[in-house]
């Protein structure tokens, strides 16, 4: 087999931004005020501005900021299965929508219909997940390959800690402790924020743009959705995906894809991207620090076996 050597040239890229939060943490506003700023950002560039769509299945959330954002929006109701997510991406993206909302993604994971639930229908053992886990990787794939600018929220995993003021009250905190969805789903964007329930300030989990890696927490606005823009612009086009038709993947080995769930775990019990010893190590394999991007099974296994020895941040 040869192999054909080019140059390595920057391409646009078709944004996806990931916002997760206990509930009323502001995930549907912070998502149309980014959504808003990418679109302000396109429209100075071209000089079209495109259309926002907000696929909504938190009842009449959506509908909550109407009277201060410009979007169409369509209700997606149960069943919640993952084949109802990528034909709404495919219908977003054929009726010329140029920014798709997904609010929320956790009920493909876990809502009515969705992917717990399948598996539960199908046995609910473990080989159970060898029909439903196909399904669900269609919606990831369709998530990345989309031609179209994406956001999707997530719903936090409620954790609780008690804090005392300076008055010496007590009271309860809720945190957001990654994301109702399957573990690893949020190494899939190009920005990952967790958005604290009580202040709504947002800390980036993962940044390919780096243009949020060295701030602390902010509150998301329309002026980060400009930056996100501008970043995912300054290439010379974009390059579609083609993924192998019999295994609906860019990957065709199982055996691959078990090492890189393995990997993906690892670095979730690890901390993430809050960990820099695993982030180096990951980077030296992979740059963009996507366990999703091995290729190479011997390169997977190496790598897995030093993020072993890798512990956990304090």
């Amino acid at each position: 087999m040869g192999f054909q050597v080019k140059k390595a040239v920057r391409e646009k890229i078709y944004v996806k931004v990931a916002l997760m939060s206990p509930s009323g943490g502001g995930k549907t506003y912070s998502a149309l005020k980014l959504a808003t700023g990418m679109a302000n950002k396109i429209e100075q560039q071209t000089g079209n501005r495109p259309k926002i769509l907000l696929g909504n299945t938190e009842a009449k959330r959506g509908y909550y900021y109407a009277n201060e954002f410009d979007y169409d929006i369509v209700d997606i109701d149960a069943p919640h299965n993952p084949e109802k997510y990528v034909e709404f991406i495919e219908f977003a993206v054929k009726e010329g929508y140029g920014i798709l909302i997904i609010d929320s993604s956790s009920h493909e994971w876990e809502g009515k219909g969705g992917c717990l639930e399948l598996q539960q229908q199908a046995g609910g053992t473990y080989q159970a997940w060898g029909k439903v886990t196909p399904r669900h990787n269609k919606f990831i794939e369709a998530i990345a390959d989309s031609p179209i600018h994406l956001i999707a929220t997530m719903r936090g995993k409620d954790q609780y800690e008690l804090e005392k003021d300076e008055k010496g009250k007590t009271s309860v905190k809720k945190l957001g402790v990654g994301a109702k969805q399957r573990d690893g789903f949020e190494y899939e964007f190009t920005c990952t924020f967790l958005i604290d329930q009580k202040t709504h300030m947002a800390e980036v989990q993962k940044d390919n743009t780096h243009i949020f890696e060295n701030e602390t927490a902010t509150l998301l606005n329309e002026s980060y959705g400009e930056k996100i823009m501008e970043w995912a612009d300054s290439g010379e086009g974009y390059t579609p995906v083609v993924r192998n038709k019999d295994t609906g993947s860019d990957v065709a080995s199982d055996d691959i894809s078990a090492v890189k769930k393995e990997i993906i775990a690892m670095c979730t019990k690890l901390g993430g991207t809050k960990n820099e010893e695993l982030m180096t190590t990951l980077k030296n394999y992979v740059p963009s620090g996507n366990p999703n991007a091995f290729r190479d099974i011997d390169k997977a296994k190496e790598c897995l076996e030093k993020i072993k020895a890798i512990k956990p941040i304090a």
